[in-house]
């Protein structure tokens, strides 16, 4: 008996211990609480860098895509469509042209005699290939009249469009490597053997470097007022007085330009000079190469494939069948994004989200006249803005038609019938220009949405339709639709958001000292993110996160809020709350996931969960969090903003 009672004295602690780990672990990490055993089971595959919620409903969809496409081909809907498509899959003819269209532009800029001759030529080559070699030139419009469109300049890119930042920050040592070895490799392909392919490459990273030291760095475009800088058509001229005066002629008159990144322009024109030929005639040459790999002989198209599985920590290849798809894809984008809204974009769905994103905005204007933080005249204006938000859901049914105008011809070579594209489209962008026709956002079979300042709205292509789940009750899709529609408002006053009015025009209608209140609460929230360590000694980067990481408080406030005034029960906000936290379930290569931490403006999945939920009150609540708990944060220091 003595014996039996000890065993049972012994089980008890064990099932009270084993309790209390649980109910720790549950708030130690909510993320790994809700989500470990889905994370522990899949094994990424050799050719995925990425698993999660939204890879398993972009699959989903890409499937439906694949079997649009497969009928428009096989019915020949689309006579263009099905004249690329098949020019893709038919490897013998594509390998058989190889460099043919565009052994003549590479001729012609090998071919230059002198600085004047080379920009003229280089010019022939932007204007012919689309290739940046002087400019970056964006339609768009106006973000102080958004009733009309006008010329954005983007800072010119390097190898494969790398930005600025891998030149001269130590932090990008490894993909500006990368890059590096695949040019390499696009010569050697090219023809040069393996010393000069090297010695070539080398002096075309050391000019990038050049340029790169003058110019802004990816974080500077955070800001959307940096990206408002006026110029007139003289002092761009001026700007690149090596070029020949005519150069921006192409721009109308009556219409406004923006340069993002005067030092980069500068630094351009500085380098235009006889004694940089060599090195200039290279990086075009290089430049048209990596533009078009993907569409020339199998050898090309693999050094593109390989790059990418690099950067991303896969391995495989492309198959020939999903270029095709790809190439197609994107350039009848709204063509298939038509034909995926007839067949998918249920009306049932549709009123579901429509029905959520008005609870959603009550609770916005609601919860804006009770913040003690802003002022009453900046609270007034804002409650006018959340009233004025626009939903799309759905294409547009004024979508762009330009590939109507593609031309195309089986007599042609694939590259030929890229240009004859990348024409149809240019000539569109100029178009814009004076009908100030409105741009498109994300393409309607691509799982995310977006909210668009320059409208005012919030937008969800059709795909997102996907996430709508019938089989669960309303909290459950609050937890995940309603986290994303509530996410997108929240943008509409994070820290670009807010700068635009309900026209959604670039103008100030905050009061300085509600202004000095917010930039002291989005310290708060950079501070409060940085602590955050993702990989080993690689920690989350406040700063470039903090306007999502502010979209993701304020919705994780907005759906608990919404559930409380609907009197749900406790288990209703755990499920809702689960909910939330498999939104963001995801597994992914550490390359991938450093690449992230360096350039994407969204935490990982786990901190996108913890972070907020940690700043919930109803959490705690919920969940009976005590101070002893690892994501306990005092109260006083809980992030609300909206």
């Amino acid at each position: 008996m003595k014996y039996i009672k000890e065993i049972l004295i012994a089980l008890l602690i064990i099932l009270l211990t084993g309790c209390s780990l649980a109910n720790n672990k549950l708030t130690d990490d909510y993320y790994s609480y809700i989500n470990e055993d889905i994370i522990s089971k899949y094994e990424l595959n050799d050719d995925e860098y990425y698993w999660g919620f939204f890879k398993d409903s972009q699959d989903k969809v890409d499937d439906q895509v694949k079997a649009i496409i497969s009928d428009l081909i096989k019915t020949n809907a689309n006579p263009n469509m099905t004249i690329l498509y098949n020019q893709v899959i038919n490897t013998t003819t594509r390998n058989n042209s190889g460099l043919s269209t565009l052994t003549y532009y590479l001729n012609l800029i090998d071919g230059s005699s002198n600085i004047k001759d080379f920009i003229s030529k280089a010019i022939i080559v932007e204007n012919d290939l689309g290739v940046s070699v002087f400019t970056s030139m964006t339609v768009a419009a106006d973000f102080k009249d958004t009733s009309k469109n006008m010329i954005y300049l983007y800072p010119v890119k390097f190898d494969f469009s790398s930005p600025s930042d891998y030149y001269v920050d130590n932090d990008y040592l490894y993909p500006r490597a990368l890059v590096k070895q695949y040019g390499i490799k696009l010569l050697k392909l090219y023809g040069y053997d393996k010393e000069k392919a090297r010695d070539v490459s080398q002096k075309i990273m050391d000019y990038y470097t050049s340029i790169a030291k003058e110019s802004k760095m990816s974080d500077y475009f955070n800001d959307v007022e940096n990206m408002y800088n006026i110029v007139t058509k003289d002092e761009l001229k001026k700007i690149y007085s090596n070029l020949d005066s005519t150069y921006f002629d192409i721009i109308p008159d009556n219409v406004k330009i923006s340069i993002l990144d005067r030092g980069n322009y500068e630094a351009i024109n500085a380098s235009l000079t006889n004694d940089n030929l060599d090195v200039l005639k290279e990086s075009v040459k290089l430049k048209i190469l990596q533009t078009y790999c993907q569409y020339l002989t199998d050898d090309y198209a693999k050094i593109a494939n390989d790059l990418e599985n690099e950067q991303l920590g896969i391995v495989g290849q492309t198959s020939t069948e999903e270029l095709a798809r790809n190439i197609v894809l994107n350039l009848f984008q709204y063509d298939i994004d038509y034909q995926y809204d007839q067949k998918y974009l249920s009306t049932e769905a549709k009123s579901y989200i429509e029905e959520m994103i008005n609870d959603i905005l009550n609770y916005y204007e609601n919860s804006l006249k009770n913040l003690d933080w802003l002022s009453k005249s900046t609270r007034e204006k804002a409650i006018t803005k959340a009233k004025n938000i626009k939903v799309n859901i759905g294409l547009d049914s004024n979508y762009p038609r330009y590939s109507d105008n593609y031309n195309l011809s089986n007599s042609n070579t694939l590259i030929e019938n890229i240009l004859a594209i990348l024409k149809a489209r240019s000539d569109y962008e100029y178009q814009r220009l004076q009908s100030n026709e409105s741009s498109f956002g994300l393409r309607e079979t691509i799982v995310n949405a977006y909210y668009n300042p320059q409208d005012n709205s919030i937008n969800f292509p059709a795909a997102m339709i996907n996430l709508v789940d019938f089989d669960k009750d309303y909290y459950e899709n609050l937890g995940t639709v309603g986290m994303i529609i509530a996410h997108e408002i929240t943008h509409a006053f994070d820290s670009n958001g807010a700068k635009f009015d309900e026209k959604g025009n670039l103008v100030n209608w905050w009061t300085k000292e509600d202004i000095k209140n917010y930039e002291r609460l989005q310290k708060k929230v950079i501070d409060y993110y940085d602590k955050y360590e993702v990989i080993s000694g690689n920690y989350l980067n406040g700063k470039l996160t903090v306007d999502e990481n502010i979209a993701d408080l304020g919705a994780i406030s907005c759906i608990s809020d919404i559930a409380t005034r609907k009197k749900a029960s406790k288990e209703e906000f755990k499920s809702m709350y689960e909910s939330f936290a498999r939104l963001f379930i995801e597994k992914s290569t550490d390359e991938y996931t450093k690449m992230l931490l360096l350039a994407d403006t969204h935490s990982p999945g786990k901190y996108r969960v913890n972070a907020t939920l940690a700043s919930t009150d109803k959490f705690y609540e919920v969940y009976n969090v005590s101070k002893n708990n690892p994501m306990f944060v005092d109260k006083n220091d809980r992030l609300k903003i909206w």
